[in-house]
């Protein structure tokens, strides 16, 4: 350091320090070191009060989380301190600018930094106990969030130190243009990804179908593409833009899973075996722990229709469960349910089958190819030839 540059802050230290007096000086001292040593049961006051505001709107904070918003808390609590005990100091200018400067700029990425944290609960903002809950990691509005505070906190910095950002942002904007044109596929992907994420159309790790696409497991979600983990474990990019455009079955926001047969019985059942058969077979959904019950779901086992070689049943109900392996078990126990009940009401199951019935006459063919009843007509058609 130059010896002109030292001794011109010596003297401005001794300015300020003949200015202040010993009173103000030792007020001075204490306020940032008060402010040190109650920063963490302040910040551990407004972090109880933040978190049980939080708890009352039914969301939690991970861990994560509370390890970046502490250290932000803290800071703002000590750069408080500072900023108070500097208003006390009359330091001239341009020292007393550049050191309000300093601090306000430290205050302003404290919150920033707390804000850049929290942006991962934004899409839960827009859920409601009614709603199916989104999951934390969706992924494209937390990034655009995130990019938009890591934005503004950068340019409320440059404010505070007096940098005019409008000729910045004009430049930005033709610079904007040209990548704007030049990007057309990724920004149409990219408001893609926001409408997905807007419409809650699906979360990380449910199962879709997306007509005419892919159906799978939605792996993870990115600015330009999603991916969909099909069925055969083999991962699919998918555009966001053709996701946005798409028919998109959600299977996991189906509250229970259907269950549609119709079973063939046989003609040859009376009316009172085939109303028996209805009768158990709607009791044993009815009693089962796998199905829903008809006040919460559909229910019905009906003699539905009469075709060509049966008589046809109607079975149709939901499982309780939605997952997969327990919606198999449901049909098993099902299906060997109906088989002893058809066989204990001495029904039976039919098959496709077909009579066909020949008529024989004169008229139908030659007299050789009909068989005689008789040894005298076998004479007489014998004469009738010769």
């Amino acid at each position: 350091m130059p010896t002109e540059t030292l001794n011109k802050i010596i003297s401005v230290l001794s300015h300020t320090w003949d200015a202040v007096g010993p009173f103000q000086t030792v007020i001075v001292l204490t306020i940032p070191v008060v402010a040190w040593l109650v920063r963490k049961p302040v910040t551990d006051i407004i972090m109880k009060a933040f978190f049980a505001m939080v708890k009352g709107l039914h969301k939690s904070i991970s861990d994560d989380i509370k390890k970046t918003l502490v250290p932000a808390g803290r800071l703002i609590v000590v750069t408080t301190g500072v900023l108070i005990a500097h208003d006390i100091i009359s330091m001239p200018e341009p020292y007393f600018s550049i050191v309000y400067n300093l601090l306000v700029s430290l205050y302003v990425i404290a919150v920033f930094s707390a804000s850049y944290s929290l942006c991962v609960y934004i899409p839960q903002l827009f859920v409601t106990k009614k709603k199916i809950p989104v999951m934390e990691n969706d992924g494209v509005t937390v990034r655009v969030t995130q990019t938009a505070v890591v934005f503004l906190g950068i340019a409320a910095v440059m404010k505070v130190w007096g940098i005019d950002i409008g000729p910045a942002l004009t430049g930005m904007g033709v610079v904007g243009a040209a990548v704007a044109l030049a990007a057309q596929d990724y920004l149409k992907n990219l408001l893609g990804g926001l409408n997905n994420a807007a419409e809650h159309r699906f979360s990380i790790g449910d199962l879709i179908s997306v007509e005419g696409l892919v159906e799978g497991t939605v792996e993870s979600v990115a600015l330009r593409s999603t991916v969909i983990r099909r069925l055969d474990t083999t991962p699919v990019h998918v555009p966001n833009s053709e996701l946005a455009n798409s028919a998109i079955i959600n299977y996991d926001r189906r509250i229970y899973r259907r269950i549609y047969w119709k079973i063939s019985l046989t003609y040859s059942s009376s009316v009172e075996t085939l109303r028996e058969i209805c009768q158990r077979v709607e009791k044993y959904i009815h009693d089962s722990d796998y199905f829903v019950s008809a006040d919460k779901a559909r229910l019905l086992v009906r003699i539905d229709s009469f075709n060509e070689s049966s008589i046809d049943m109607l079975v149709y109900c939901f499982t309780r469960s939605r997952l997969y392996v327990d919606y198999l078990d449901a049909k098993n126990d099902l299906a060997l349910a109906i088989k002893t009940i058809v066989v204990e009401s001495d029904g039976g199951f039919a098959f496709p089958t077909r009579s066909i019935f020949i008529e024989a006459s004169d008229a139908a063919g030659p007299a050789q190819f009909i068989a005689a009843d008789t040894e005298d007509e076998a004479v007489t058609n014998k004469d009738q030839k010769q």
